[in-house]
């Protein structure tokens, strides 16, 4: 079960914006976020009475409401995302939502690229309009291997259990794209097929929408959500700009698959091929997430928040690149 073929299914291991696009996000001020500020109490403020409620664990344990107004925040960096990709889709059809590891670099001109570095302990939203250099999504082999026996027995230890209780859907697919086009706002039209029969499998025209940025001090990736317009195109005239032959294993959890894929890149067919590896989250039911939103449900952040949680799970359980 690897991107590689020889990787088996039952290896296991232990678990522990610049934009890019065509258009960029400006987060906008929620009427309904103000609200009294809270802080963490003190350990004298605390009577002995209630001091004891917190330990108990039998049948008169405390069930904890979210706060002393009985309601918990709807939690800010999730509708920040949720707004961003509600704003960007908005009168588009065909819309593709992915999450992409990788990392963030300097606008450097000269010299090796090299990670940006902010004021942060915590992962945060960078703002659109912060100078970033490319978007780095390659990672090391290394890397891959920990994310691919990670992944197996994520999908080997939820076997037993039904989709809709979280099963992971393991499936592997190894196709060839070809590309077609300058790409930019026009986006390229890509061909893929089979490698085994040849046989065409998708044509579709991709064009980037809109890019936000996340960075996470300290960890071995960043990421970055994407909003992309995929639309089913006619087959192409004259020769690709480049193919990609593809290793892809699939992960697939209720409401998003992670595709971990080894890509073996040539810019002409006699050129040398590059290899890499990559990984990114896509979310699967993008109609219902976007309805959702519209319609202003809780279901909508609970969605979010599992792709987001997913994309946290992996960066958290993966170490930096050898050095």
């Amino acid at each position: 079960m690897s991107s590689e073929s020889e990787t088996d299914y039952s290896e296991s291991n232990r678990i522990s914006h610049s934009n890019g696009g065509s258009s960029s996000y400006i987060p906008r001020v929620r009427e309904d976020d103000s609200g009294p500020s809270r802080k963490r109490a003190r350990p004298e403020e605390y009577q002995e009475d209630y001091a004891p409620q917190y330990a108990q664990t039998g049948p008169g344990y405390m069930q904890l409401t979210g706060s002393i107004f009985n309601i918990s925040p709807r939690n800010p960096f999730t509708s920040v995302v949720g707004d961003f990709i509600m704003a960007s889709a908005a009168g588009l059809e065909n819309i593709e939502i992915e999450i992409k590891l990788g990392i963030l670099t300097a606008p450097d001109h000269q010299g090796p690229s090299r990670r940006i570095r902010l004021p942060t302990q915590s992962e945060m939203i960078v703002p659109p309009d912060y100078p970033l250099g490319p978007f780095q999504s390659t990672m090391h082999p290394q890397q891959h291997k920990t994310l691919n026996n990670l992944l197996n027995q994520a999908a080997q230890s939820s076997v037993n259990l039904a989709p809709e209780q979280g099963r992971v859907k393991f499936s592997r697919s190894k196709l060839t794209d070809s590309f077609h086009g300058a790409g930019g706002r026009n986006g390229k039209v890509r061909v893929s097929r089979s490698r085994e029969t040849g046989e065409v499998v998708e044509v579709v025209k991709k064009r980037r929408v809109a890019d936000m940025n996340v960075y996470c001090p300290g960890a071995a990736f960043d990421w970055r959500i994407s909003v992309n317009v995929e639309e089913p195109c006619e087959m192409p005239e004259g020769p690709p700009s480049m193919t990609r032959d593809k290793d892809r294993a699939t992960y697939r959890h209720q409401v998003c698959q992670v595709d971990l894929t080894h890509v073996m890149s040539r810019e002409t067919p006699q050129s040398r091929p590059i290899s890499s590896f990559e990984l990114e989250i896509e979310v699967l039911d993008v109609v219902t997430l976007l309805a959702e939103g519209t319609a202003g449900s809780d279901r909508f952040d609970e969605i979010l928040q599992n792709v987001l949680d997913t994309a946290r799970m992996l960066v958290k359980n993966c170490d930096p690149a050898p050095q």
